[in-house]
């Protein structure tokens, strides 16, 4: 059975205050060993289906758009940083700010997933824009500096008008995005 490494989410066109930011990270880990996201591709997940069959997309898709054009656009806020993984970070990201309407959202794509037998393994939705990965950091008293510095900072809002269901290409230098479908929020 053919497969597609799949996921769900918002497209981030990352602004000056978030480039800088990561500027700033790069600079202050050169010694560390951190694989940065290139802000071309900077994303919010929604909803990381993993190996999806090829043969089932067409469905999940029909779905998916039935249930994601119910919803009307709407503002998420990019704010502060922080990190997974404790003791030592694995994943360095934005924080986001979300309205009710974004739970609402995962929710029921979360609904519409678990009938084709795709389940989200989170216990707790935690929206976050991914910055970095880390394999090794030899201190971690700059990035917990950083968080301090900006702990409250808005980078910038974000307007919300359509999810898209991206295919995941791992490779060598990277991983490669492709657009499957792309689904509007229209509110009705």
């Amino acid at each position: 059975m053919e497969t597609k490494r799949t996921f769900l989410a918002i497209d981030v066109n990352p602004q000056d205050n978030i480039i800088n930011l990561l500027q700033e990270l790069k600079r202050n880990h050169k010694l560390d060993s951190i694989k940065w996201v290139d802000p071309a591709i900077m994303h919010l997940t929604i909803f990381f289906l993993g190996d999806t069959p090829s043969a089932q997309i067409p469905s999940i898709c029909e779905m998916l758009k039935a249930t994601i054009k119910k919803f009307e656009p709407f503002s998420i806020i990019l704010k502060g940083i922080g990190y997974f993984g404790r003791p030592s970070p694995r994943v360095i990201w934005v924080g986001v700010d979300f309205p009710k309407l974004l739970n609402e959202l995962k929710l029921s794509v979360d609904k519409v997933l678990s009938e084709f037998d795709f389940s989200d393994d989170k216990e707790k939705f935690n929206p976050h824009l991914t910055l970095g990965r880390v394999k090794f950091m030899h201190n971690s008293d700059k990035l917990n500096a950083a968080i301090q510095q900006y702990r409250n900072k808005s980078f910038q809002v974000q307007e919300v008008k359509e999810l898209v269901l991206y295919e995941s290409i791992l490779k060598p230098q990277g991983p490669e995005y492709r657009a499957i479908q792309k689904f509007e929020l229209k509110g009705c």
